[in-house]
């Protein structure tokens, strides 16, 4: 039976994606407020530093607030024809998931001190281990080339500031 045809009575408010839709509005509302605190210098017209994490933070309160709205009255999302290898009757994977935290927060932890570079290589190394990659050696190869590219193009391209941290002088 579709969804859509369950009768309005028989439907119930869906608490894990009501607290999924609260998270996703406190993220949207913290975005906001950070981006409140971003400097403005004289240098900036009416297009400054602060309009993308405007737009970002709108667009999560706009989809925390329908995520909400669609959890109130019932209708979550549950298995769809495009699902490719989705099984949502299977429990969530929280060795996953934490596996998943650990190189976050490590990310979190190192960026300043070790650099952008290395953070994000470590990151990639760790989020592609939570993911079931055994190769070490072939991952961190990746995530140094991917880390040593995006931080060029950062840097250079865009002439934003990256922590260089243990690489500083060399990059």
């Amino acid at each position: 039976m579709q969804p859509d045809a369950i009768p309005s009575h028989s439907r119930r408010a869906n608490v894990p994606e009501l607290i999924l839709a609260a998270a996703v509005v406190l993220f949207g509302a913290a975005v906001v407020w950070q981006a409140t605190r971003i400097r403005l210098t004289p240098a900036y017209s009416l297009v400054g530093p602060r309009v993308i994490p405007y737009i970002v933070g709108a667009g999560l309160l706009l989809v925390g607030a329908w995520l909400a709205v669609e959890a109130l009255i019932g209708r979550s999302g549950g298995p769809s024809a495009e699902s490719e290898d989705a099984d949502p009757t299977l429990p969530t994977d929280w060795r996953t998931v934490g596996l998943l935290a650990v190189p976050l927060i490590v990310y979190a932890l190192l960026i300043e001190p070790a650099g952008f570079v290395v953070a994000s290589a470590l990151l990639y190394v760790g989020a592609a281990f939570a993911m079931g990659s055994r190769r070490i050696a072939r991952d961190a190869a990746v995530g140094v080339v991917l880390a040593l590219l995006l931080f060029v193009g950062f840097t250079r391209g865009l002439d934003l500031d990256l922590p260089p941290g243990l690489l500083d002088g060399i990059l």
